[in-house]
């Protein structure tokens, strides 16, 4: 079955009627033989819009869905051997398993769609260093979106870059960190990767975004805004530019929590130093998240097709549904 992740959970089987504890394997975000029970969260780890590698399975919608499993073992009542299973997931929460019931046609279907989610889209291009690194995680409810900008002119900007990143990311998906405590890690994380002679400098952004707030912490010259209605509000107008993320002296400031209003937008200086605010915020409003982050690259292209500086930008927003409707 390759990789994937286990539920143990209590079903009925569908010939006796007893219920008992059956372990279900199945294909569902990030797989890597975790063991769940119902009320435990899935994660995710694949920035949506990144074209490969692909490391999750299925796609991240939210809602409730039903995702096609396989018992491990027979009823242990009478016998019967069962190959097929649903496992039931709202908001990426597991909520039951179902056994002897398959999932047609598909391994996974969404059923009903979620009463509010964050819609996620991210783009990366290099320009002439390839020094920008973007990750996004998701457990639950809960998104951590990261951008981080390799220090030019100083060996190791990348490594630096691609290891704060994927260290933020990671430790969004574990846990809910206070702007605080986001503060205290990153400070610790500039001690580790300033002993460390193969590594260089990066700038920092992280948002942690659960339900309708936002909050999380920033260094250096990359940002995080909120637009809406053409007003735009800097995240991280307060931020110290200088020392970056790996000197040893770097200094993080909070981004406090607050209300996600309009769109999110975490952003490397690619996009922020070459984007008049007034054309950045016409642009970031304009159709869907995704589109939005396609028009943001074509209005950063030079003539040659080539961009000024790397780019890496995620755009996030909250969206709603009626319940009343079934949108």
């Amino acid at each position: 079955m390759g990789t994937f992740d286990i539920v143990v959970a209590d079903a009925r089987c569908p010939r006796c009627g007893h219920l008992q504890p059956y372990r279900i394997q199945y294909k569902y975000g990030y797989c890597r033989l975790h063991e769940y029970a119902p009320g435990d969260a899935i994660g995710w780890f694949d920035p949506p819009g990144r074209r490969a590698p692909r490391i999750d399975m299925g796609e991240n919608v939210g809602g409730l869905v039903a995702v096609s499993g396989t018992p491990e073992t027979a009823c242990r009542f009478c016998g019967v051997e069962l190959d097929d299973a649903t496992v039931w997931f709202r908001d990426n929460v597991v909520e039951s398993v179902e056994v002897g019931v398959p999932v047609q046609n598909d391994d996974f279907i969404p059923v009903a769609p979620p009463l509010e989610w964050l819609h996620v889209w991210s783009q990366r291009c290099a320009g002439s260093a390839n020094e920008d690194r973007l990750e996004v995680s998701c457990r639950g409810r809960r998104w951590t979106l990261v951008v981080a900008d390799g220090a030019g002119g100083l060996s190791g900007g990348a490594l630096a870059a691609r290891r704060a990143a994927e260290a933020a990311s990671a430790l969004g998906a574990d846990m809910e960190l206070t702007p605080a405590a986001w503060g205290e890690w990153l400070a610790r994380l500039d001690q580790e990767m300033s002993a460390d002679f193969k590594c260089g400098e990066t700038t920092l952004v992280v948002v942690q975004v659960s339900g309708c707030e936002l909050w999380g912490t920033s260094i250096g010259d990359s940002g995080a805004l909120l637009v809406e209605n053409g007003r735009v509000v800097e995240l991280t107008a307060m931020q110290k530019r200088k020392p970056l993320l790996g000197s040893g002296a770097g200094t993080p400031t909070a981004i406090e929590r607050q209300p996600l209003v309009g769109r999110l937008l975490l952003a490397t200086d690619g996009l922020l130093k070459y984007l008049p605010r007034s054309r950045l915020s016409e642009v970031v409003l304009a159709g869907d998240v995704r589109s939005a982050v396609e028009a943001l690259v074509d209005a950063l292209k030079l003539p040659s097709g080539s961009f000024h500086d790397d780019v890496a930008l995620i755009l996030g927003e909250r969206v709603l549904r009626s319940q009343s409707n079934g949108l």
